[in-house]
């Protein structure tokens, strides 16, 4: 097997083992940006702006990143290339950031938590076999279903309300999970590195974010705003999102393929709303929680380790 998600040739013992790399890789990334989805709600409502959000994410990402950049050589974008990686940034970057969390000036947690996740997960199942060509049977589309299914039961209740405006809100939800489907997808397509494809998407959002920023936002609402607020979104948004649960993200695509990467999104938005019980003090509802069981199930069962009754 090489480093870009070949595995021809390889023993059963060696893919089972793979598999289950993934799979923990996956609900590590899981982890991570369930508790960023519910951090950035909690900042927006408390006066941090979704452009304020956007630079300190990729402010810490991209100086993080920078060395690795340089060290690969920024002639040829660590090896990318800058029509690559250009194009990278214009889908896992300032907008797609941007887009995820403005939405929540507009709509709820379980919106944001719901939409975005579902919407990366049906955008690119159907660009994995249309532009990828990957080919799944019948219970990786039965785990799929179950696992929209638990989607619709996690945010059905909070979709179905809400004042005007809402559906601004869930708009940007969508565009911002359509997005990531693409980045997805290109990464695949190209078969890169882990951590060199999202190195040259933070370097460069944050070159255009310092550009951007300045021009077009407030850099004294910026400072005004208490430091434990702006450390919090820092690490979040910026450390846990940016970089660590980005390069899990990446990695699940190398080990398990695109279609079957995206089906880890399935777990944000009821990890989401179980972190929002102690940061904004929202609790679950009964049918959230059998939402986010059957999102569970269907996972097991697209990834082939719950067997369904006559799928094949």
């Amino acid at each position: 097997m090489d480093q870009f998600g070949g595995h021809k040739g390889e023993t059963e013992a060696a893919a089972r083992k793979r598999t289950r790399l993934g799979i923990a890789v996956g609900v590590a990334m899981a982890l991570g940006a369930a508790s960023s989805f519910s951090v950035a709600r909690g900042g927006i409502l408390d006066g941090v702006r979704p452009e304020d959000i956007t630079l300190l994410r990729f402010a810490v990402a991209g100086l993080i990143f920078l060395p690795f950049v340089l060290w690969r050589g920024i002639g040829n974008l660590a090896g990318i290339g800058w029509k690559r990686g250009l194009l990278l940034a214009l889908t896992a970057g300032p907008a797609a950031a941007f887009l995820q969390v403005a939405g929540f000036a507009f709509a709820p947690l379980a919106h944001g938590a719901v939409l975005v996740p579902m919407s990366v997960t049906v955008f690119c199942s159907v660009m994995a076999v249309t532009v990828l060509k990957e080919r799944h049977g019948r219970t990786h589309a039965i785990g799929t279903l179950v696992i929209l299914a638990g989607l619709a039961l996690i945010g059905g209740e909070g979709l179905m309300s809400g004042g005007a405006g809402v559906w601004i809100g869930d708009l940007m939800f969508i565009a911002s999970g359509l997005l990531w489907a693409s980045y997805t997808i290109l990464f695949r397509y190209w078969r890169l590195d882990a951590v060199a494809g999202i190195a040259v998407v933070s370097v460069i959002s944050l070159i255009a974010m310092l550009v951007i920023y300045p021009l077009f936002f407030s850099v004294p609402h910026l400072l005004s705003l208490p430091t434990h607020d702006l450390l919090l979104q820092a690490l979040t948004q910026g450390l846990l999102s940016g970089v660590l649960s980005t390069v899990a993200y990446n990695w699940i695509v190398i080990l398990l393929g695109a279609g079957r990467a995206v089906l880890f999104p399935a777990l944000v938005p009821g990890l989401a709303i179980v972190f929002g019980i102690p940061i904004l003090g929202e609790w679950p509802t009964l049918v959230q929680l059998l939402g986010l069981a059957s999102a569970m199930i269907g996972l097991l069962v697209a990834l082939g380790i719950l067997r369904w009754p006559s799928a094949s």
